[in-house]
């Protein structure tokens, strides 16, 4: 690739000094003809291929998450809570209206809130997830974390 560029950038030098040493004996008018003959071949050699055309992508004007804008309160006692660790991370599927369609628990340590948090996240509401100021749906992960 770099003999090719080095030739074509030194190809309008090339062909400059061998037309100014044939026309040494012309006079200036001849050897300014004889240039312009030769330069348009040395453009068209230039010149990139034509490619064919491409189809445009579009660029995204803007994209928005899923955002929630009521949530259900889930009640639980105390004594329900493990010592360690009361973390449980649903997964939900946000349709184009804001609705929870599918839910299902990613990851629990305490499956005694599972069934709760389920029956929360379908009263849930949401803002849908938007791309080129079009709702999509969209998945969303949702990790709740009970205390004592």
């Amino acid at each position: 690739m770099r003999p090719i560029i080095a030739t074509l950038i030194l190809t309008p030098a090339l062909l400059h000094a061998q037309v100014s040493k044939q026309a040494a004996g012309l006079s200036l008018e001849a050897r300014t003809d004889a240039l312009k003959m030769t330069m348009p071949a040395i453009k068209a050699a230039v010149t990139p291929a034509a490619t064919p055309a491409t189809p445009m992508l579009r660029v995204s004007t803007g994209v928005l998450a899923a955002k929630i804008i009521h949530s259900a309160e889930i009640t639980y006692s105390a004594g329900e809570l493990n010592t360690t660790d009361n973390r449980v991370v649903v997964r939900v599927l946000v349709n184009e209206q804001g609705l929870p369609q599918s839910a299902q628990i990613v990851s629990s340590r305490n499956p005694d809130l599972n069934g709760r948090v389920l029956d929360a996240v379908k009263q849930y509401r949401f803002r849908p997830a938007q791309l080129d100021q079009q709702a999509v749906p969209e998945h969303v992960n949702l990790t709740f974390v009970f205390e004592r």
